[in-house]
């Protein structure tokens, strides 16, 4: 018996120092997320110029002064945190990441500038280096790249920790979230972009994430490839081009700033490491996410080093390695390249996840996934493997030769830590090495990783005919040129007037303008050709409602609904229609099925959420804006809605201090009009009641609370003109409505 209790003994303190050990190794992995104010040297910009400019732009205003003289700010500083990795989100400066540290080295594998320096760069001037920034709209530098943005923290209940920023795109309407993650035992940090057309209509599609790596002679760039493309027709052979290879930094020392799009592999990572300091950076996302990999360097002739004083003190010169949704950042003459502008669907949604991670020993990289990163170099005539976890381990890793399996063996690390093995290999033979059940597959035969797509134009496409000109139009109406757009749809017209691609957008652009007469004879004439269209009858049912003949509106939008591209948009607006009407059930049906079609369809899972409140079915309203929360971490309609549901004063607070970015009363004003669209006047004057004095605000009370127009309409008259650009349609239709009443 007692050699039986001293086994159960050795199995219970087996077992206790087990438990032990796992508590110890779960306090090592504890992340942590806090608010900080950091002083920086800073140099500001000036104050908006008041004179609003008209273009793609539009509201926003501009800012044109910027000075040499700093001053000491503070600024706000989300701070996330595990043990390998610390990351700053700054929400006051669009809500960039500012920079990301590996902990060990201390080094950074996302550039961190310890100076504020903004500078005329973006598209409304202000601009800062480093870090990572967000792109989503037009082109790149957005409009609240330098501003206060909407944020949020919060801890998860898997131990990780995130920050979400983020804020609406007022030219398009759309919005935009990028939620920055932080997990323990994971020595990256994923960011989960989302990106929501709520808009009835398309509009310009452009996103890619822009992060800063310190420039260097010894840095490297990795990128699969074998082609880069330029912004507009420019190509040129990846790594080596014209003799020279460009994949190192210190090769570009030649002709002006470089902006490389590396093309042609299907893969799904890229970055860089610095040699001298055996350490690098890499970016990691499923191709179908982000198959676009840009690598841009300010050139090293002296325009492009004078940007290193321009935009830091102490911190050198950096290169930026951006992702994004498209092979290259297309510019105006990118039309005429296969590499066009692309256009984000009406109510469609794109959710893009990534992660960001650091090179520690590893000389390079060859193969990444979320679990580890591969390098494979040569040396001496051996082929040296090197594994390096991103997150515990513990695999098999199989090493094949020309397809036999070479070795087998079992690996265990920790994040950061090294597997290390040498095996011979010639020149001709193929390998392939596969961590436990391909959670890492990399194999040296080229062909399994690029691909040969055109890179060139087709010579025989003829931009004079009716297509022709259509696809110039089309071009140019993603690229918010809608004047020329309509131009050039003419054009296709004229030669041909049965072409109803360009009749439809024709029409659109007619919408667009609110000139519904004129866009309802052309949607005619597209529905004479073919009654089943799908987008004639989509833009019919928008017309039609805008007119107020909303049974014809009603019929336009269910025979949208037969063509695929079109299902989840148009079961939206039935939905709303339904909404108005305040038919409740309807309302609900039309708003599951546009949901069937896109899961991801903000405006109906709002539409729904809001039903089910009507309905007074309170705790399935709260499942759809937990939904909704999920999928836009700053979206003010779900916490307004959890305020109706509790009307607890703990919930109204927690609605207004959602509200953070540079021009709260457009935050107000966007929900406002999304419930008085949807027939909730009562909400809507809500909202507005809460919102912070505005000339537009009290416009759109005095249309909402018609007992107190005059009231507000005297707070319009009397109110200052100053930097207020109203540009809505909505808002357009009731200044038309109350300037027929009073000219004056």
């Amino acid at each position: 018996m007692k050699p039986q209790k001293i086994t159960n003994s050795l199995i219970f303190s087996g077992l206790l120092l087990t438990v032990m050990l796992t508590s110890l190794q779960l306090v090592a992995q504890t992340t942590t997320i806090k608010e900080e104010l950091i002083e920086f040297k800073t140099y500001p910009f000036s104050d908006p110029n008041p004179v609003p400019e008209i273009n793609r732009i539009y509201p926003y205003f501009y800012f044109h002064g910027y000075t040499n003289d700093a001053i000491q700010q503070k600024w706000k500083m989300v701070v996330l945190e595990n043990e390998f990795i610390k990351v700053y989100v700054c929400p006051e400066i669009g809500g960039k990441i500012w920079g990301a540290i590996e902990k060990s080295t201390g080094k950074e594998f996302l550039y961190f500038n310890h100076v504020v320096k903004f500078r005329d760069v973006a598209m409304r001037g202000a601009w800062t280096s480093g870090g990572l920034e967000y792109n989503f709209g037009d082109i790149g530098h957005i409009p609240t790249c330098a501003t206060p943005v909407d944020y949020t923290t919060k801890e998860n209940a898997d131990g990780s920790v995130s920050c979400v920023v983020g804020a609406i795109d007022l030219p398009s309407g759309t919005k935009w979230n990028v939620e920055i993650k932080v997990s323990p035992g994971k020595a990256f940090f994923e960011t989960k972009a989302s990106w929501f057309n709520n808009t009835e209509l398309p509009c310009t599609y452009y996103h890619w994430m822009n992060a800063a790596a310190k420039a260097g002679d010894d840095l490297e760039f990795i990128y699969p490839g074998k082609n880069w493309i330029g912004h507009g027709g420019e190509i040129g052979n990846w790594p080596v081009d014209k003799g020279r290879s460009i994949n190192w930094y210190k090769n570009n020392n030649f002709g002006s700033y470089k902006s490389y799009h590396v093309i042609n592999s299907y893969s799904d990572y890229f970055g860089g490491y610095w040699h001298n300091d055996d350490f690098g950076f890499g970016h990691f996302c499923d191709f179908d996410e982000k198959p676009g990999k840009k690598l841009w360097i300010w050139g090293l002739a002296p325009e492009g080093m004078i940007w290193e004083d321009l935009m830091t003190d102490t911190d050198g010169q950096y290169i930026e390695f951006q992702a994004g949704k498209l092979f290259n950042q297309a510019a105006n003459s990118s039309t005429k390249t296969p590499f066009k502008h692309k256009e984000f669907a009406p109510h469609d949604a794109d959710i893009m996840n990534e992660i960001w991670f650091p090179l520690k020993e590893t000389g390079g990289m060859v193969a990444v996934s979320e679990f580890a990163v591969l390098n494979v170099s040569e040396k001496e005539n051996k082929q040296i493997i090197i594994l390096s976890a991103l997150q515990s381990i513990n695999e098999e890793l199989r090493i094949y030769k020309n397809g036999e399996l070479l070795s087998s063996e079992t690996v265990k690390l920790n994040p950061l830590e090294l597997y290390e093995t040498t095996i011979n290999l010639s020149g001709n033979e193929n390998l392939k090495i596969i961590l436990g059940d391909n959670k890492l597959v990399y194999t040296s035969n080229q062909k399994n990783i690029l691909v040969d797509r055109p890179i060139l134009p087709n010579i025989n496409f003829n931009w004079e005919s009716a297509y022709g000109q259509f696809t110039k139009g089309l071009e140019l109406e993603k690229q918010r040129e809608y004047i020329g757009a309509k131009n050039a749809y003419q054009k296709a017209i004229e030669k041909d007037a049965g072409f109803l691609p360009a009749l439809n957008r024709l029409a659109q652009g007619y919408y667009r303008q609110m000139n519904y007469k004129m866009a309802l004879e052309l949607i005619h004439q597209s529905l004479a050709i073919n009654t089943y269209d799908g987008e004639a009858n989509y833009l019919l049912g928008l017309i039609c409602r805008e007119t107020g003949d909303i049974t014809t509106s009603k019929s336009g939008f269910s025979i949208a609904m037969g063509d695929i591209a079109y299902r989840s948009s148009a079961a939206t607006e039935l939905a709303n229609l339904f909404l108005v009407d305040q038919n409740w059930n309807k309302t609900e049906k039309y708003a599951f099925r546009a949901l069937a079609f896109n899961q991801y369809n903000l405006d109906a899972l709002q539409t729904l959420a809001l039903v089910k409140r009507k309905l007074g079915k309170t705790d399935e309203a709260k499942k759809v804006l937990n939904r909704i929360a999920e999928l836009d971490g700053t979206n003010h309609f779900q916490r307004f809605e959890n305020y109706l549901i509790s009307d607890k004063t703990t919930d109204k607070e927690l609605f207004l201090k959602g509200i953070t970015n540079e021009l709260p009363h457009e935050s107000f004003l966007d929900l406002a009009i999304n419930y008085s669209k949807k027939g909730c006047n009562e909400e809507a004057v809500e909202v507005l009641k809460l919102a912070p004095e505005n000339t537009v605000v009290n416009l759109w009370l005095a249309y909402l609370i018609p007992v107190n127009k005059e009231l507000y309409l005297n707070k319009v008259l009397n109110q200052s003109p100053q930097l207020v650009f109203p540009y809505r349609v909505e808002t357009a239709e009731i200044l038309k409505m109350f300037l027929a009443e009073n000219p004056h």
